[in-house]
């Protein structure tokens, strides 16, 4: 986050002078905070559930075959995976039938757990509906897209596109929240939720936006992807992550749908 020490704002205006400009130091009412933080991790159906898990020790990732059945040699049997991913509540988010049946799994999440972040940031829709807030989320993948790609739909207007090309998923948050702040999907691979970090702050600090939105989501759906990363040698046969480790041999992949919510200190209700 941005730092709001004295010593900082000091070396910024001093660096500034030497260079014949004029800056205007940051102070403590200006610096970007963490307001709001709702999600889904592996096994946790929130934040508070996954400290829990985390703070207990307990494994969430396991092989169960509840994304596909352990059939594909070559592929590890072990995943983080999220809990009820068919979850969702179509009619509160005023998404019709054909709209909700061809939305990816990540955009849906994205849709509840932006408007659980707003709820633990203390604010009502209402409060931002309207205002200069972004959406930034950091996306490398939709494990749906080639499926509905390649699936011919029924409805005489094809809306389906919507849904899982990974470019609309912040731009369907803004529209769905009336958020009138830029949005863009972020696409680093490992690094696209905190790429994704680093836009929404400079949003902030160049005036594009007031506060911003931050989401990151992966989810495993089809198992041909995670051979790619298999084939790639980047997983762990054994599907156990053993970082620093002499016997480390890969990682596991594993699914999320995290998001926070960024304001300035002097507009935030709360601070983590």
């Amino acid at each position: 986050m941005l730092p709001s020490t004295s010593s900082t704002s000091s070396a910024t205006t001093a660096a500034a002078a030497a260079a014949g400009t004029k800056c205007t130091p940051i102070t403590a009412d200006d610096s970007i905070v963490i307001s709001g933080i709702a999600g889904k991790y592996p096994r946790s159906n929130s934040v508070e559930h996954f400290a829990d898990n985390l703070y207990n020790k307990v494994d969430l990732v396991d092989d169960k075959e509840d994304r596909w059945r352990h059939l594909y040699a070559g592929i590890p049997k072990r995943l983080g995976k999220l809990n009820k991913l068919g979850k969702f509540d179509a009619e509160f988010f005023g998404s019709g039938f054909q709209e909700t049946h061809t939305m990816d799994p990540q955009q849906r999440l994205l849709l509840e757990h932006c408007y659980e972040a707003m709820l633990d940031a203390g604010l009502h829709p209402d409060d931002i509906r309207g205002t200069r807030t972004g959406v930034f989320v950091g996306v490398s993948i939709a494990e749906t897209e080639i499926y509905w790609t390649y699936k011919k739909t029924k409805s005489p207007y094809n809306r389906s596109i919507l849904g899982f090309v990974r470019s609309m998923l912040a731009t369907k948050i803004a529209y769905a929240l009336d958020l009138k702040g830029p949005s863009m999907a972020v696409d680093t691979a490992c690094s696209s939720s905190m790429y994704a970090l680093d836009w929404a702050c400079k949003a902030i600090r160049q005036g594009q936006c007031d506060a911003a939105i931050v989401a990151g989501t992966n989810l495993t759906l089809h198992p041909y992807i995670t051979l790619q990363f298999a084939l790639l040698g980047v997983l762990a046969a054994d599907g156990y992550c053993r970082p620093f480790d002499k016997n480390a041999s890969g990682y596991s992949r594993s699914e999320a749908n995290a998001v926070i919510l960024l304001q300035k200190a002097k507009d935030a209700k709360r601070i983590y």
